[in-house]
């Protein structure tokens, strides 16, 4: 039987490996997700996509100039990590705040909005758009 993948547990990490491998100029891989390779103007509000990588890797498509600034990514059709979400979001801001926007599924709105609150509690302005 032909696999299109390794280990089943790390799928979500191998993806993202690979995705970043194939784009270096376009993403950059951090804990939980991608954010643009490329400079972000400062003052910019980080536009974050996120939700499971069941459509993969529809999120981590739309990061790079002119798209999103940074995906945050779950494994298969799962909610990332509220703690995935807020690593992603610091990694992408650059002194403008977070927008974290993502599809209106209970396990994002709730993940979602948690990371907001963290960021929020650590001085980075922070909103969410489902």
């Amino acid at each position: 039987m032909t696999r299109v993948f390794d280990d089943p547990a790390r799928f979500m990490e191998d993806m993202l490996s690979g995705f970043c491998a194939l784009y270096p100029d376009y993403v950059t891989q951090v804990h939980g997700g991608v954010v643009r390779a490329q400079h972000t103007p400062s003052e910019k509000v980080a536009v974050i996509v996120g939700g499971g990588s069941g459509h993969y890797p529809a999120f981590c498509g739309i990061v790079g100039e002119g798209f999103a600034d940074g995906a945050i990514v779950g494994n298969i059709f799962t909610s990332p990590s509220a703690q995935d979400a807020v690593n992603v979001a610091v990694a992408a801001e650059n002194g403008g705040g977070v927008v974290i926007t993502s599809g209106n599924y209970a396990g994002d709105v709730l993940h979602f909005t948690e990371a907001v609150h963290a960021l929020r509690e650590s001085g980075i302005p922070a909103h969410t758009v489902l």
